[in-house]
């Protein structure tokens, strides 16, 4: 009986001491995720002022020196979904950069300035516009892969899908993941959807081809129950200024 009870206070103190850490960790990893997701398409030092999509580099060197300097943690698109899909701990302030459509000014000005900041991102891809003149090489692309870019897929052609078939939509997706795949080494798992477009027909595409999660143009904050095909994005446009950028990776909007 002795002996019993020396046994039960020992294992009392021992749930004292481990259970404060590990519930703490289980708390953080049950509790619901809220992570913003950035889209840009171009960043340049002379953004035209007519087009909503061209962005001020200075601007966004303004936007990553914030994130670094307010405890933001940029995510891969894996730690991305680990979080989402309750399979890691959130950290404080999560984030998730992407980019669409593999524009000539990536590599030049954006790379730069994330590696300076040490941030992650994901670059959604036009497999056709690889090597195009007005977009980035296949050298750039396996570089900054190797750097801590995320490549992923964004069609073949970049065609509005909602126009196509269910066999034309499908081609233009899995065409994409091959071609990539061909380029990476790596096999794409993630789609952003050309124009924001997209209908049942594609998220059955996405869902026979496997594919982990698709991103929409909407904005919002993403959360753990948020469509995996229908995931949020917030785009960043021209004229935005830090306080806008504050706001919308605080709101969503």
């Amino acid at each position: 009986m002795k002996k019993l009870m020396i046994f039960s206070l020992i294992f009392s103190c021992l749930l004292f001491i481990v259970s404060p850490g590990t519930q703490a960790l289980a708390a953080k990893k049950a509790e619901k995720a809220e992570i913003p997701v950035l889209l840009y398409h171009v960043v340049s030092p002379t953004p035209d002022p007519d087009n909503l999509y061209q962005f001020s580099l200075e601007e966004f060197e303004k936007q990553m020196a914030y994130l670094k300097d307010n405890g933001y943690r940029t995510l891969t698109i894996k730690q991305y979904f680990n979080i989402l899909y309750g399979n890691a701990a959130m950290p404080a302030k999560p984030i998730l950069l992407t980019f669409d459509d593999n524009s000539y000014d990536f590599y030049p000005n954006v790379y730069p300035v994330l590696d300076k900041y040490d941030m992650k991102a994901t670059q959604f891809t036009v497999s056709d516009w690889v090597n195009g003149s007005w977009n980035m090489t296949a050298d750039e692309i396996t570089t900054v892969m190797d750097n801590g870019i995320d490549i992923q897929n964004h069609s073949v052609t970049h065609p509005f899908l909602t126009q196509l078939s269910y066999e034309a939509q499908y081609a233009e997706i899995s065409g994409a993941t091959t071609a990539l795949k061909s380029l990476t080494g790596k096999t794409t798992n993630v789609f952003a959807y050309p124009y924001g477009a997209y209908n049942a027909d594609t998220i059955a595409v996405l869902d026979e081809l496997g594919f982990e999660g698709a991103f929409t143009v909407a904005g919002g904050l993403s959360t753990s129950e948020s469509e995996r095909y229908e995931i949020p994005r917030i785009m960043i446009l021209n004229g935005d200024t830090l306080d806008d950028f504050v706001r919308k990776i605080e709101t969503g909007y």
